[in-house]
């Protein structure tokens, strides 16, 4: 197996040198899954598989791929576009990019609120994007971004081995940098890990009627599994609920994580 930072310089690569080739490489993952209209991966994009500072980050989010905004990825499109060099410091400090052009995103707004009762911080709001730089890394699944991204329940034999290898390539690369937790996000996960068999020993509990978490170690290292996207408030997911009763599970879960998470600040 190529290792992960192997494989993030052989993609920028071609997606810098050979975008002919590149592009037909992200059609056929479009393809593959069966994405059409807005869930199609983006093509004259370049690939996105991590994103903070992954070497101290104590808590590590899995997603399915990077999404896409008309206002925001356009500018850091340009950014990531220059060099290798550039593209490396981007992802490296994409939090602290966020905050220097003021985007904004729903969807890092909601992590604040979960964030912010994990780690037990009173970073406000609009500082979020420093809390994130302190505390979160992000990889994903699949490197391309779209605008959405639905992927079967049922996983075809191409399909899976492609997510298996995306997934273990991930995991060995994180793993080496000890953090203290790892989030895993969506339906996707849910398939993947519990459908499929990649995690045997869980344990689940409702959130509400819409929302399950499952509580698992892997390689020692703690984990939770929200099968349906966390983000969405039709889930019937609050941001109280985010900021308050999911923090409380999953410390209740694992007794040593406040602490872990605490010594961060120190």
């Amino acid at each position: 197996m190529v290792e992960l930072t192997q494989e993030i310089l052989d993609e920028y690569l071609l997606y810098a040198c050979d975008p002919v080739k590149y592009k037909k490489k992200v059609n056929s993952i479009s393809d593959m899954f069966g994405l059409t209209k807005k869930n199609r991966l983006k093509t004259d994009y370049s690939p996105v598989y991590v994103v903070g500072k992954f070497q101290t980050a104590p808590i590590v989010t899995f997603g399915i791929n990077p999404g896409y905004s008309s206002k925001n990825s356009p500018i850091e499109e340009n950014e990531a576009g220059k060099s290798w060099q550039h593209y490396q410091s981007l992802y490296l400090n994409f939090f602290q990019y966020f905050s220097y052009n003021k985007f904004e995103s729903p969807y890092y707004t909601a992590l604040w609120y979960l964030l912010s009762g994990l780690t037990g911080t009173t970073y406000p709001k609009k500082r979020k994007w420093a809390l994130f730089d302190q505390y979160l890394c992000n990889l994903v699944l699949i490197p391309y971004h779209s605008e959405g991204t639905v992927l079967p329940a049922i996983l075809k034999e191409q399909q899976l081995e492609y997510l298996k290898n995306r997934h273990s390539s991930n995991i060995k690369f994180i793993k080496q940098f000890k953090p203290k937790l790892l989030i895993f996000n969506g339906k996707i996960w849910k398939t993947l890990l519990i459908n499929y068999n990649l995690t045997e020993q869980y344990v689940k509990v409702p959130t509400t009627n819409q929302f399950n978490m499952h509580f698992f170690e892997l390689d020692g290292i703690p984990s939770v599994l929200f099968d349906r996207f966390f983000q969405r408030h039709f889930r019937a997911i609050t941001n109280d609920d985010r900021m308050f009763t999911i923090p409380k599970l999953i410390h209740d879960r694992f007794k040593n994580l406040r602490v872990n998470l605490s010594a961060v600040e120190q």
